[in-house]
């Protein structure tokens, strides 16, 4: 072929491809597939603006406050636990749980896990059956649930340990009616729940008498339980 036919050639083929290239981008641009066009429209929606919602903060009320030689724990509340004894209790003050004893009693066992402690009882109370002490602590387990899910109370503690336990000594003093205030270790004495045998301490809380007086209630509780024959005092011998 001539050289001047095959320029003319290329020249022509160069020209038909450019308006056939010219033509596809014209109807590209009339006939959009629809997943461009889908594309496009999100693009031309303005997209939300994220919001940080606000998150209410849990303010907790004072968990304790000092009184002498005591801590004063003045809003707890009763947590029901597996665990619980009538004397002992597992107590929420602020964010925190801890588990309180009852100075200057022992209540009656809830079951048959330490024998010699429920022999103890059983000798005291003058030979009570052991399944009569249980269930009379089964009783009184009930009674100081429901007493301290329905009133107030106060707590007051020094954080000394029961040995070789995660446990507090403590009093609990309970709003028996509006304004009067009861001890609750001397409640379960007077009930026949428990005796006063438990761990002694000095000096008292301030809005408790001192230890010889404090005492003293105690013996007066459980001669009124006795004569009443309440408790585990129903089933002894007068």
């Amino acid at each position: 072929m001539p050289p001047r036919a095959a320029i003319s050639n290329f020249i022509m083929t160069v020209v038909i491809l450019f308006f056939m290239l010219m033509l596809g981008m014209l109807l590209k641009a009339r006939y959009r597939l629809p997943s461009e066009s889908k594309g496009e429209t999100e693009d031309a929606v303005p997209k939300a603006i994220p919001v940080a919602i606000p998150v209410e903060e849990t303010v907790y009320e004072t968990r304790a406050y000092k009184e002498g030689d005591w801590w004063v724990l003045p809003h707890p509340e009763l947590v029901v636990s597996r665990a619980s004894e009538p004397d002992t209790l597992r107590i929420r003050s602020g964010p925190k749980e801890d588990v309180f004893t009852l100075y200057f009693v022992d209540a009656a066992e809830t079951t048959w896990m330490r024998p010699r402690r429920l022999r103890d009882q059983a000798e005291f109370f003058r030979k009570t059956p052991d399944d009569q002490v249980i269930e009379a602590g089964t009783k009184a387990l009930g009674w100081v649930t429901d007493l301290l899910s329905k009133r107030p109370f106060t707590v007051y503690t020094k954080w000394g340990r029961v040995p070789e336990t995660e446990r507090y000594y403590a009093f609990i003093k309970v709003e028996v009616e509006p304004g009067k205030f009861e001890d609750l270790g001397e409640m379960l004495v007077r009930r026949g729940y428990a005796s006063p045998a438990g761990q002694q301490t000095r000096p008292m809380p301030e809005s408790l008498p001192p230890v010889e007086r404090y005492i003293t209630s105690l013996g007066k509780a459980m001669a009124q339980a006795k004569a009443e024959r309440t408790g585990l005092w129903h089933v002894v011998t007068p």
